[in-house]
């Protein structure tokens, strides 16, 4: 049983993403929405979630509501990279710098994500941070815009609702955690994911930074934060997005059941 836990106060959002991941995994009874709608904060709407979720649930997924899956085969995608990794997003780093988790820059971050530009626009910017294979192994943070987690991680690590009481900060603790806690986390670098949002780096976002790096200052690594620009292609629609995410390079997908 998957659980796919979203914290969404949007209707039309939260209907958008569950149209968006029933078309993918099919009309199966094997996976199940968890959706919280009055969520306190993102940590404390996944933990709700979680206590919510069928007692049989083997895999979970956490993600954002303005998300859109562009990956035909995701369904064999995820569930392949969860027979590999206990934890699996599709951006991440090996080397965890600070309080976000794209800190260290390359050659430490990982994965690609397309960003939705509105009109009058009307397109998708691809950004990679590196995408070498389709997936990388030895990671340590993850982005919280998707993850997908083992059952035995999320009974043993909680988000941690105390200390990032908010909407910010909660996936790199959550996924540092699960790291030092011995967990094996990886990117997924073929799974090709749209993004209607970059994020608000504010005043409010340093606040949870700061309380990360306080809770971690001693196991965070000993590398320096280098100012970077990861390359950003911009594609006309969904099908030219998910082309550029696809690189030729990498061998064909290996199928099993699930």
């Amino acid at each position: 049983m998957l659980s796919i836990i979203i914290c969404s106060i949007n209707p039309q959002r939260f209907d958008a993403i569950r149209r968006n991941f029933s078309r993918l995994l099919g009309d199966g009874n094997d996976y199940q929405f968890v959706g919280v709608h009055d969520a306190k904060s993102l940590c404390e709407g996944y933990n709700r979630g979680v206590a919510h979720a069928r007692p049989e649930t083997t895999n979970f997924i956490f993600c954002h509501d303005d998300i859109e899956i562009l990956s035909p085969d995701f369904r064999e995608k995820v569930y392949g990279h969860l027979r590999s990794y206990d934890v699996v997003g599709v951006a991440g780093t090996d080397r965890l710098a600070g309080g976000l988790w794209s800190y260290a820059g390359p050659p430490h971050i990982f994965g690609q994500v397309a960003h939705y530009k509105p009109p009058p626009l009307h397109c998708f910017d691809v950004d990679i941070f590196a995408a070498p294979a389709r997936s990388v192994d030895k990671i340590q943070a993850l982005d919280g815009l998707f993850f997908a987690a083992r059952r035995a991680v999320v009974d043993k690590i909680r988000f941690d609702e105390q200390t990032f009481d908010g909407w910010h900060g909660y996936d790199v603790d959550f996924t540092f955690a699960a790291y030092l806690a011995g967990f094996r986390l990886g990117v997924a670098c073929d799974i090709a994911i749209a993004h209607a949002s970059i994020g608000t780096l504010d005043a409010t976002w340093q606040r949870y930074v700061e309380r990360l790096e306080r809770k971690y200052q001693a196991q965070l690594a000993g590398v320096p934060r280098r100012p970077y620009q990861c390359t950003v292609v911009r594609t006309r629609d969904r099908a030219e997005a998910l082309d550029v995410m696809t690189p030729r390079q990498w061998p064909p997908l290996e199928t099993t059941s699930t």
